[in-house]
């Protein structure tokens, strides 16, 4: 009998030191397990066939601190509706919804390999529209911005308090005649070839004027139906012709001349980059005349 007992003593022992380190090894691997977590932001967005839209991610590490100098991967679920132009990002290419999502690579404890933490998505949506931004130095907020398509459509939106606005141009056909109007009545055009970023303010007007003079029409009739839209081809020779004469002042405001299109590159009405030649120009589209901070544009 006394042996007996002796036995079942010692495999009790042994059975209680069995779960101890089975229980220490347990918490042990948990505690480094998807310990990184990464945020997008926003958590939706959207944007317009041809534009771009940037998302931002960080990193936290298990402790809820931020992290610095981490690299992210961005990825489209659908790179037939958008697609990762690196960054966060994302340029519009038809429209629909698609899953965003950020990922990174981590070392978590040393000697565990690596971890390859990705974010949970968002959502961006690709719509049919022309958005960009009505001012003339300052903003034109509250404008009527219209455009008429080449099968003599029409769609409509108002210009936000920072001269942003978004006509949707769902069923309509490119390219458009954009226009925009104050309360005060003071009337500027713009054009698009297609969806995408189109500006209207001076430059825009300006050269939309100096397409349909060539034309021997002028853009008021040609809103009213009364002549063509704008020929993409016509109008992108007249954008590169007065962008490399503004030249000078573009690079002094840290823009590339060589890229820059004074009819679709996006700018905000905030009295810097392009919105301070704005605020330097002096346009007078009747006789085609230019200055730039007293200076006449060849």
């Amino acid at each position: 009998m006394r042996q007996s007992l002796r036995i079942l003593s010692l495999v009790a022992l042994l059975t209680a030191l069995i779960a101890q380190s089975g229980c220490g090894s347990s918490s042990s691997t948990n505690s480094t397990t998807n310990s990184f977590t990464i945020t997008v932001s926003p958590p939706s967005a959207s944007v317009v066939v041809g534009g771009t839209r940037v998302f931002t991610a960080q990193a936290f590490d298990s402790s809820g601190a931020l992290l610095t100098g981490v690299s992210f991967a961005w990825l489209s679920s659908d790179t037939q509706v958008a697609i990762s132009t690196g960054g966060g990002s994302f340029r519009g290419v038809a429209v629909g919804t698609v899953n965003v999502t950020a990922s990174a690579s981590f070392v978590e404890q040393a000697g565990t390999g690596i971890t390859n933490v990705i974010s949970a998505p968002v959502t961006l949506t690709v719509v049919a529209a022309v958005e960009g931004t009505a001012a003339e130095g300052a903003p034109l907020a509250g404008a009527s911005v219209s455009l008429r398509d080449a099968q003599g459509q029409y769609a409509a939106a108002s210009a936000d308090a920072a001269g942003q606005f978004r006509v949707d141009t769902s069923g309509m056909t490119g390219p458009f005649l954009l226009k925009a109007v104050t309360a005060q009545g003071r009337v500027l055009y713009g054009t698009a070839p297609d969806t995408g970023v189109a500006n209207v303010d001076p430059y825009s007007d300006l050269l939309v004027r100096e397409w349909y003079a060539a034309h021997d029409s002028d853009p008021d009739r040609a809103f009213a139906g009364q002549g063509p839209v704008p020929a993409a081809a016509g109008m992108q020779a007249l954008d590169r012709g007065l962008s490399t004469k503004l030249a000078g002042a573009l690079s002094a405001q840290g823009l590339d001349a060589a890229r820059f299109s004074l009819l679709s590159t996006p700018f905000k009405a905030d009295h810097s980059g392009f919105d301070a030649i704005l605020d330097q120009s002096e346009i007078d589209p009747a006789a085609g005349r230019v200055r730039v901070a007293g200076r006449s544009i060849q």
